[in-house]
């Protein structure tokens, strides 16, 4: 056999081989095809080749895409990937995923934090404070202690390890709002101090979130804010287990995830859930137990996953609740003797964006004036309340406005409340100009309402638009 037989033999042989390694996918979806998935998402099913009695234009488009999300062995080779471009390269498979030094990773949406970018305007940050004090004002008008609380971003503690290229910023909305936060009285619970001083590592290198040892350290400040005294010695033993799998590692290599070391207490939980609860992401929980003291309701994200069998075990009466917005309802429904609001740094635009449910606290308005403006306001129903939002007019509000809604009926009765201040995000950007104010049905009378929108710049009070209503 010559040399260039053996050369076309070898040809062969290799377009074979990457024919036999392309078409595995393929064929070996008639027995192993990719039906579930690691990913926050639902599958597409098989495409119709004709709908409605109709070819389906579509159908070769679609079925690209079924191919793309079932073919064989999809999560294996994703997770293959993801291992050799992130362990050998540096370089993520994953959008919400950066891959840092020393295998740590990092959520992608906490970059902008990170890097100081696309922060909220001074006026964004100056609703969101003055939304948690009216929600502050009015847990304690119902003789509950009040505290918040952010939980740091990874790399807002732990940046040593993220990728030389990303700069740090100075300032971003954290360190921005923490001095808005103490001038308006908001009780809050520093953790970013707490977390700096300690002389260990409190987060997990393939997860966002703090360890178990981390969460504890949260819980007891948290504690102390409140006022509560615990047990110093408990907690005192634990061992460290690598079984823990971190949320970034799973979205980044699937099912190759290794687990890593965490801590696990030797603390035996003295709690039970009283509604019917499969694990601690659930939306609504609550706890019981007898030795504890005293009731407790946390509007808390998923830093609180790891906090909860901590402070359930504190309180004889646990609720933990992740759904948004807020209902401030659940007050007059549990009567908690203490309140804790957990949100993780990256959400702090969430207090802007969407304020709690709870009826504004009463105002008296006085001296009042009026101008034509371009102030909007609306009405819609919600359950059981009602919804009153709008926009004021931009060449009006000043800064730290405050926006009072006056509901007037027809017998010339007149109630004003409070409206929370709201940020949204427009095509043009931020629009820190909005309000909205939550009233029970109960409130309203049937028949014609008015309602007058005041503007509140210091002293000045004015009255910017009135709308009359027809409740039903």
């Amino acid at each position: 056999m010559n040399e260039t037989m053996k050369k076309k033999i070898w040809y062969l042989i290799y377009i074979a081989a990457v024919l036999i390694f392309v078409l595995i996918p393929f064929a070996g979806m008639s027995v192993a095809a990719t039906n579930e998935t690691t990913e926050n998402k639902e599958l597409v099913e098989f495409p119709e080749l004709r709908t409605d009695g109709t070819w389906n234009p579509h159908f070769l488009g679609e079925l690209g895409v079924y191919f793309e999300e079932h073919f064989a062995f999809r999560q294996e080779l994703v997770a293959a990937n993801a291992l050799l471009r992130g362990r050998l390269l540096g370089v993520s498979a994953s959008d919400q995923v950066l891959v840092g030094k020393d295998g740590w990773l990092y959520y992608t949406g906490t970059l902008d934090d990170y890097l100081g970018e696309n922060q909220m305007s001074e006026k964004g940050l100056l609703n969101a404070v003055s939304n948690i004090g009216l929600m502050q004002q009015h847990i304690e008008n119902r003789g509950s202690r009040f505290v918040l609380t952010i939980a740091p971003n990874k790399n807002s503690l732990y940046d040593s390890n993220m990728p030389s290229n990303y700069l740090r910023g100075k300032d971003n909305n954290h360190t921005r709002i923490t001095s808005l936060l103490e001038k308006a009285g908001i009780h809050y619970v520093d953790l970013y101090e707490a977390f700096e001083e300690s002389e260990e590592c409190l987060y997990l290198k393939g997860d966002s979130h703090w360890n178990n040892k981390g969460a504890l350290l949260a819980c007891r400040k948290l504690l102390d804010g409140l006022g509560r005294e615990y047990d110093t010695s408990s907690y005192s033993a634990y061992e460290v287990r690598k079984e823990h799998t971190g949320d970034l590692a799973e979205m980044l290599y699937s099912v190759a995830v290794e687990p890593e070391d965490n801590i696990y207490y030797d603390q035996i939980p003295i709690y039970a859930y009283v509604n019917d609860v499969e694990d601690v992401e659930e939306d609504w929980i609550e706890t019981i137990n007898p030795n504890g003291q005293g009731t407790l309701l946390m509007f808390r994200d998923s830093f609180g996953n790891s906090m909860l069998p901590i402070l359930a075990n504190e309180f004889e009466h646990g609720y933990f609740s992740r759904l948004v917005p807020y209902n401030l309802g659940n007050l007059d429904q549990y009567h908690p003797e203490y309140v804790i609001v957990e949100r993780v740094e990256r959400r702090l635009s969430f207090f802007a964006e969407q304020p709690p449910v709870m009826e504004g606290p009463v105002r008296v308005p006085e001296n009042l004036t009026a101008a034509a403006t371009d102030t909007t306001v609306s009405l819609k129903e919600d359950g059981s309340w009602y919804v009153i939002e709008g926009k004021l007019d931009s060449e009006f509000a000043e800064l730290d406005s405050r926006i009072y809604v006056s509901v007037r009926t027809a017998d010339g009765t007149a109630v004003t409340y409070e409206a929370f201040r709201t940020s949204t995000v427009e095509e043009e950007g931020w629009n820190d100009d909005g309000y909205k104010l939550y009233l029970k049905k109960a409130s309203l009378p049937q028949g014609a309402v008015h309602m007058d929108i005041i503007l509140v710049n210091g002293d000045a009070q004015t009255l910017v638009q009135t709308e009359e209503f027809q409740i039903p």
